[in-house]
């Protein structure tokens, strides 16, 4: 069997997942069935949500591997921290901004080793052995996302049937991604236990502005909820940050997921 027949084949048992990513939209348990999603259709082994909003600056929405999550964490934060400049795909996306090009539709790009400086390389592919990685660059209304995905040596690189699903699913994935994370939606969702003690230490303010990071708003459809401005939402953060010790969002939802 042909591997573009045998990825015709397949369509029917992702059905159910994708039934349940658009069931789960707007609420917190949506970033689990899109990683079930992704596994089923491609085996991925770490995903990477990146959004980015026109500044030199990037949001981490989500970050996961199955096989090592703190590490994903990590990895996350060096990526935020200044390192997603030196991307590739990044420093890319920024010249077609800069020069008044607009994305009009998802668009799927392989590996680039060849065009990683070292220092890129070493500290996002060495470790936790990552070999092979495909980014879906889809455009919002209000951001640019980055849909980063990754297989370890154990599972390989991905293949042509891989990269032909992932074109056929880049227009759900596209939808969900801007329904998910850049529809401004109301925080109906009381902050968990874990998330109470954590945020304790912080104002008012400053904990809906983290609730509202928690779930899956990026900074700017934060601060359209708050009703504040972006430079307000950012002095927010950058002041709980501060106060919880620590660096990144993707820190912070590893912080309230171990408490």
């Amino acid at each position: 069997m042909s591997e573009a027949k045998a990825a015709e084949d397949d369509w029917p048992s992702l059905v159910p997942a994708m039934a349940e990513c658009v069931a789960r939209l707007g609420e917190p348990g949506f970033d689990e069935v899109l990683l079930a999603l992704l596994r089923q259709a491609v085996g991925i082994e770490q995903c990477m949500v990146f959004a980015f909003d026109g500044r030199d600056d990037v949001d981490c929405l989500l970050a996961a591997n199955e096989r090592a999550p703190r590490v994903a964490g990590r990895l996350a934060e060096l990526y935020t921290g200044g390192l997603f400049r030196q991307d590739p795909n990044y420093q890319r996306l920024r010249r077609r901004l800069d020069e008044g090009s607009n994305l009009a539709a998802a668009e799927i790009t392989p590996m680039q080793a060849e065009a990683m400086p070292d220092v890129y390389r070493s500290h996002l592919f060495a470790f936790p052995d990552l070999v092979d990685k495909v980014s879906l660059t889809l455009p919002g209304q209000e951001s640019v996302y980055y849909l980063n995905l990754y297989r370890g040596s154990e599972a390989g690189p991905f293949d042509n049937n891989d990269l032909t699903r992932l074109d056929a699913l880049a227009p759900l994935l596209a939808s969900l991604m801007r329904r998910h994370y850049g529809q401004s939606r109301p925080l109906s969702q009381r902050p968990s236990i874990e998330e109470a003690a954590v945020l304790a230490p912080l104002s008012e303010r400053e904990r809906q502005l983290c609730l509202y990071l928690l779930r899956g708003h990026t900074l700017k459809t934060a601060a359209a909820e708050l009703d504040i401005a972006l430079s307000t939402a950012e002095t927010y953060r950058k002041r709980a940050y501060a106060k919880l010790g620590v660096p990144s969002k993707a820190r912070l939802v590893a912080l309230c997921r171990r408490r």
